[in-house]
């Protein structure tokens, strides 16, 4: 018995034959291939992540739980964004409930359940954001003011992580902390000393660094940073984006993908991980060859994806040759997120 043609791959062949194989036609039926290609990824990402879901809600790595509450955070954004926005899902209702359960006395939460006392401003403020998404932005509104009063004077903020003991100021910690107040209205404290700070932090290569306790890899800060200059139209802001698009645009590797190996371990975050990072910082840049880059880093990850629905995300750097902390889940989510961004993107006509 012959195979039986999906529905796009049917249509593509009625119409190439009523349209004489025309470019158009075969350029179209290209592009639906590959979006129904992403859906049946993003479905298999979906049932991965939901296969790994701890009874208690959390959604992490099964071996390490180093980052269980940040992962599940990162988890349920995915799920909630790749699956229409339904907040009606399982999966993400027993997520959420974890996350309630992991808030410290002043609705902030630090990323894992040890720390559960302290507080992640990273992990807070993309904790507020999912909040946000899921229909509370009155609670967020709140709580989101106590990350207002933790600006420094000179404009940047301090990740509060109890864990982390080397570079408390990354740069990745504004970046997310102005994000959120951004996408919630709310200003600053101290507005010019916090665009002064991130403009001063960026290298003369145009990233914001690298450093072993966030990932280890340039990609990781780009994204939130650039989200945070994106509001931002001054001389110095505008040079600073143009520096990071160059940045981005010229270390693509020939299959698609960016990374880097890291120099602190000899394990680090795979090339898959960053790429769906640097996608997600793509989204604040623009330059002449951006489509065609995205397209080709969109092939990639479709194609790494693993056969149980994750994907690989290699290490995270902790320079012990015993400790191991795989990424698996903050890869699969951030490939799903940027592969429902590109279908979104496409439907937009953008």
């Amino acid at each position: 018995m012959g195979h039986l043609l999906s529905p796009v791959a049917l249509r593509c062949a009625i119409l190439s034959l009523g349209c004489g194989f025309l470019f158009p036609v075969i350029l179209c039926c290209q592009n639906e291939a590959k979006e129904e290609k992403i859906r049946g990824a993003l479905d298999k990402g979906t049932r991965f992540l939901s296969k790994i879901q701890r009874t208690d809600g959390g959604i992490c790595d099964t071996l390490n739980p180093l980052f269980d509450t940040w992962e599940t955070v990162l988890a349920a954004t995915a799920l909630y964004e790749t699956n229409g926005g339904d907040t009606n899902q399982i999966v993400l209702h027993h997520a959420l409930a974890y996350l309630r359960q992991q808030e410290n006395a002043e609705g902030l939460i630090c990323h894992n359940k040890r720390c559960k006392e302290a507080y992640c401003l990273e992990t807070s403020a993309a904790y507020f954001l999912l909040l946000k998404e899921t229909g509370q932005a009155g609670k967020v509104n709140v709580r989101a003011k106590k990350i207002l009063d933790f600006q420094k004077t000179t404009g940047e903020w301090m990740v509060g992580n109890p864990d982390v003991r080397e570079q408390k100021d990354f740069p990745s910690v504004s970046g997310f902390a102005l994000s959120l107040l951004q996408t919630l209205n709310l200003k600053p404290l101290y507005p010019e000393e916090a665009l002064h700070w991130l403009l001063e932090h960026q290298s003369p290569e145009g990233d914001w660094g690298a450093a072993w306790e966030y990932y280890d890899c340039p990609a990781y800060a780009l994204s939130p940073v650039l989200q945070a200059l994106d509001m931002h139209h001054t001389r110095e802001a505008d040079l600073a984006k143009q520096k990071a698009a160059q940045y981005i645009r010229s270390r693509q590797h020939s299959d698609g993908s960016w990374g880097v190996s890291s120099a602190v371990s000899g394990r680090g975050p795979s090339s898959v991980l960053q790429t769906g990072l640097m996608l997600s910082a793509m989204k604040y840049v623009d330059y002449a060859e951006k489509a065609v880059q995205v397209d080709k880093a969109i092939d990639f990850l479709l194609a790494q994806q693993q056969a149980d629905g994750s994907w690989d995300g290699g290490y995270f750097p902790i320079d012990s040759p015993t400790y191991i902390k795989k990424e698996y889940v903050f890869a699969t989510a951030q490939a799903m997120m940027v592969l429902q961004n590109y279908l979104t993107q496409q439907k937009n006509g953008k």
